[in-house]
């Protein structure tokens, strides 16, 4: 069932066996796990149905350091949470968004990545990553090389050469925005609370479980969510600001004793790393596997990376890149320039440097005639990129392209002073905002440089071409610090002074608190964080499910509850 907070009547006190907080990717995964069960379960969301601008603000915040990006545009408060945002043009024309595992690397000690070593193995996430295929329709778990049909096409040979061919795979965004959410509307034991703000968790004076939760409207109403236990599935920014705001018991915040929440903030980079012009330009027709492609009723993309020798042997932070075929730049120019144009007119405004923008489009005029003329006939895109694939379905891409981009998205290090912290202001629901600061690591710097440079140096040992990087070669271009993949502020680990949650996604020092989300992840590897999170949520939902059945928490009564609200 659906419920508008706001229409409740107030300081009421709401029973359920499992409340859930946010209801993104994570939060309606885990919530449609209990659908059909004898379990009551109430999920909340702070923002409703549509996009609403006021509650979005209440995630605003101060940013400090290499940080740039207002904070409120990092995440969406609404039903579906920011995978309403997705908007990647699957091989089935269906709007979706990228997913991968973590290697087995990522969860080891590395000598090259400070705080590093999850107290999971990928081993142990293996099933739980197969059920978030099954349950967002992702198509088959399959992501290694020689694992996917070809189609006659061809990888570059780097497999001697220290670099590994492997896919990134693409799920639906409906889901997550419609179909769990749709499931959970006609459901009798889930209920979705939409427009309900977590603004605290409450404990009794000196307990280790979580009492309930308090929820605030903009009219000033609050609610009391009660239950058994607690799931946590907002992302990097709001899990932490959470526990730090919930201070009433405990003055450092929730699951706080060792000043843990909020450190170690990560996110991923983007960084072009360079450019391979081959020898051959019909090179670029034999290699459509790394352009998005509809296999088993599935959307994959090719991609290179490296093995886990060479990351050891060579000190690396995890680093992988796709390869887009790109025009002369002369072409590339005039594409921008029109889309300047386009979009100020589509806004209704006077296109800024219409004459200049003009003029470079005229330049392109040829490539872009071309391009189009493709568009309409085999629906190939403008411009190859993450936002649509279909550049493999010409045969004629050698009269378009001069080169391969390589396009890398690159691990950060976990490290305590990059962190996330309470402000002294408040938003309009009365929660301390939250302050972020993030710097780069010089030795971070370094190891995307000497991994761009090695990538080249393997390409241009196939005897295929010849790899410009970008930039002077010694220092990264860093084309986007942050992807908004919020990671690391509540970590996991064995030991409650450098972690926050255990290897079970529980917070250390609390029997009933979970989380699933990114902000447990101990360090971040190259993938996109959601099918990690998702696999997580689904075996932290495993846990509860155990435990309620169980019955190892029983309800606290109306007077303990009473009490630690007051």
């Amino acid at each position: 069932m659906h419920i508008d907070t706001q229409l409740l009547e107030p300081d009421q006190i709401i029973e359920s066996d499992v409340c859930i907080i946010g209801a993104g990717p994570a939060g309606t995964t885990s919530a449609q796990e209990f659908l059909d069960s004898d379990l009551r379960v109430t999920l909340l969301e702070s923002g409703g149905l549509e996009y609403n601008p006021r509650a979005q603000q209440l995630s605003s915040g101060e940013i400090s350091g290499d940080l740039y990006e207002p904070m409120e545009d990092t995440h969406l408060r609404q039903v579906g949470g920011t995978a309403n945002h997705w908007i990647i043009k699957m091989a089935d024309k269906e709007f979706g968004y990228r997913y991968a595992p973590l290697n087995d690397v990522d969860f080891k000690p590395r000598a090259a990545v400070p705080n590093s070593g999850w107290p999971i193995t990928r081993k142990e996430l293996e099933p739980y990553y197969q059920r978030a295929h099954t349950a967002c329709e992702i198509g088959p778990f399959r992501y290694q090389a020689g694992s996917w049909d070809k189609q006659g096409f061809e990888t570059l040979d780097v497999e001697e050469k220290g670099l590994v061919n492997n896919y990134f795979a693409f799920g639906p965004t409906r889901v997550f925005t419609k179909t769990i959410p749709e499931k959970i509307a006609g459901s009798k034991n889930v209920n979705l609370y939409y427009n309900a703000t977590v603004v605290e968790l409450l404990c009794h004076a000196d307990s280790d479980k979580v009492s309930c939760a308090k929820v605030r409207t903009f009219d000033g109403k609050e609610t009391l969510f009660k239950a058994q236990y607690f799931i946590l599935t907002g992302g990097g920014y709001q899990t932490a600001r959470l526990l730090l705001a919930s201070n009433r018991q405990k003055s450092n915040g929730l699951g706080n004793e060792h000043d843990v929440v909020g450190r170690y903030y990560m996110d991923h980079s983007l960084s072009p790393s360079g450019n391979f012009y081959p020898h051959d330009l019909k090179l670029i027709n034999r290699l459509g596997v790394y352009d998005m492609r509809l296999i088993d009723g599935a959307s994959i993309l090719g991609k290179l990376g490296f093995t886990e020798k060479t990351l050891e042997e060579q000190q690396l932070l995890n680093f992988t890149a796709t390869v887009f075929p790109m025009p002369k730049a002369r072409d590339v120019d005039a594409l921008k320039a029109l889309r300047s144009i386009a979009i100020d007119l589509k806004g209704r405004r006077f296109p800024k440097h219409l004459l200049r923008n003009a003029y470079k489009g005229l330049l392109g005029g040829k490539h872009l005639m071309h391009v189009l003329f493709q568009l309409l006939i085999h629906g190939a895109p403008i411009m190859p990129g993450f936002g649509q694939g279909g550049w493999s379905k010409t045969h004629d891409n050698h009269k378009k392209f001069e080169r391969l981009e390589l396009l890398a998205f690159v691990e950060q290090s976990p490290m305590p002073d990059n962190r996330v912290t309470l402000s002294n202001e408040k938003d309009e629901l009365g929660m301390p905002k939250l302050k972020a600061h993030y710097k780069w690591r010089e030795q971070d710097l370094k190891s995307i440089s000497k991994a761009g440079k090695l990538m080249g140096q393997a390409l241009s040992a196939t005897n295929l071409g010849r790899f410009v990087p970008a930039g002077d070669g010694n220092k990264p271009v860093i084309g986007s610090l942050g992807l908004h993949h919020i990671m690391g502020t509540t970590r996991m680990g064995n030991d409650p002074a450098t972690s926050v949650v255990d290897k079970h996604c529980k917070v250390h020092s609390l029997d009933n608190l979970y989380i699933a989300s990114s902000s447990v992840f101990t360090t971040g590897g190259y993938a996109n964080p959601t099918l990690t999170i998702l696999a997580l949520a689904l075996r932290v939902t495993d846990t509860v499910k155990t435990r309620v059945t169980a019955g190892e928490v029983s309800f606290q009564n109306q007077q303990e509850v009473l009490e630690a609200v007051t």
